[in-house]
């Protein structure tokens, strides 16, 4: 039932895709990590339009790099050369923008209106690199050229045992020889801060802080689907979304109680049960954009409308079963999150003393807000401008 109506992973399927994964990473990985990072946080940092886009895959063709050369075409991408943002005054070219995407997005099928959101997720990420470098640089943290040497003749030798030649790989990423370099060196940097960064004490104050997320926790949710019919696009998740959101309303106006809306208004099979399914755990179930919402919930709450690649949905929470597990039983899994997340707390601090300039080459979120101001929109908002001022 709840493989149909709310995400519940494909467990076969699913270690397909992970072992796919993992072949990727055990032959790339090795070489590109400091790009794999990043591709995996635009993946994390857009859930919402990740789930639009596996809700709407089927309708859309083209990949972003088939979009991207399209839109350069008619002038709606710029080129490599580009500059598309200036971090305390060195220019990030719209090229490591690009770069991003297409790692992080591969030959996933998406819609042109998905290219602003995506475009600004990535140029975030890679500015956030620039901060960590001036973070370390800050602080002094270095490593030396034997260390740098030693790490890619070590990589070499596994690409050669992998038959396929590291310049092979380094041309189907789009790195020369000397970028590679900095991202290794960039990387070897940033391992050596977080080796002094992750402690026992750390560990203990993130688990403190996400103890449901890592404890074994479980919480009791009920839902209510919105499955959209035919094509998907925008304005369609959009209307689902607008009216999952007056549903909301009237259940916490005491309108209608969760259950009877659900066996109303909900498209999936456990409004027979007032959309009760029962106990999910943190992980490795649910659709993350579902289990997600539905942890962020104390006992009684409904989430504001979560998309996810079933629909959109509404999600009460009605009963939790604390975990018992600590931090020392989950080590493991803290240790890659804590370093995760330290990069972004780190690229966070830096971003309040560093001057960030945007020159509208490529879309970005407008600064202290999560608006995506579009590519090119500031040219036209100067123009318009311009022709109020000569009238």
């Amino acid at each position: 039932m709840m493989n149909d109506e709310c995400g519940m992973m494909n467990v076969k399927n699913g270690r397909q895709r992970a072992a796919g994964r993992g072949q990727f990473t055990r032959k790339t990985g090795t070489m590109l990590a400091p790009l794999i990072h990043h591709s995996a946080f635009i993946i994390r940092h857009s859930r919402s339009l990740v789930a639009f886009l596996a809700l709407s895959s089927a309708a859309f063709g083209q990949t972003f790099e088939a979009l991207r050369t399209e839109l350069e075409t008619i002038g709606a991408l710029k080129p490599s050369g580009t500059v598309a943002a200036k971090v305390d005054g060195e220019p990030v070219d719209v090229s490591d923008v690009n770069r991003l995407l297409k790692m992080s997005l591969r030959d996933r099928p998406l819609p042109k209106d998905a290219i602003p959101m995506l475009e600004a997720t990535a140029l975030d990420q890679v500015i956030n690199r620039r901060l960590i470098t001036l973070f370390l640089d800050r602080n002094k943290i270095s490593v030396t050229e034997a260390d740098i040497d030693k790490t890619i003749a070590e990589r070499e030798k596994a690409f050669v045992k992998q038959g396929t030649p590291l310049a092979e790989a380094l041309g189907q990423n789009g790195l020369t020889a000397e970028e590679y370099r900095d991202q290794v060196e960039w990387e070897l940097r940033w391992a050596k801060y977080l080796r002094s960064y992750v402690t026992d004490a750390e560990l203990e104050k993130y688990f403190q802080a996400h103890h449901q997320d890592f404890d074994g926790t479980e919480v009791r949710v009920s839902h209510i689907l919105f499955r959209p019919s035919g094509e998907v696009d925008e304005a369609k998740v959009k209307e689902l979304t607008d009216r999952a959101g007056k549903l909301r309303d009237e259940i916490i106006g005491q309108l209608s109680t969760f259950a009877e809306a659900a066996k109303r208004y909900s498209d999936g099979p456990s409004r027979a049960h007032g959309g009760d399914i029962g106990f999910i755990p943190r992980h490795g179930i649910m659709d993350e954009a579902f289990s997600q919402a539905a942890f962020s919930l104390k006992k009684g709450e409904i989430c504001l409308p979560v998309v996810s690649s079933f629909g959109v949905h509404l999600i009460q929470c009605t009963d939790v079963r604390p975990g018992k597990k600590t931090w020392r039983d989950v080590r493991k899994e803290l240790e890659p999150t804590l370093k995760r997340d330290a990069f972004t707390d780190v690229a966070e601090k830096m971003r309040k003393t560093t001057p960030i300039e945007y020159t509208g080459a490529v879309s970005y979120k407008k600064p202290g807000s999560t608006e995506i101001v579009k590519a090119g929109a500031d040219d036209e908002a100067e123009r318009k401008a311009g022709d109020e001022e000569s009238k």
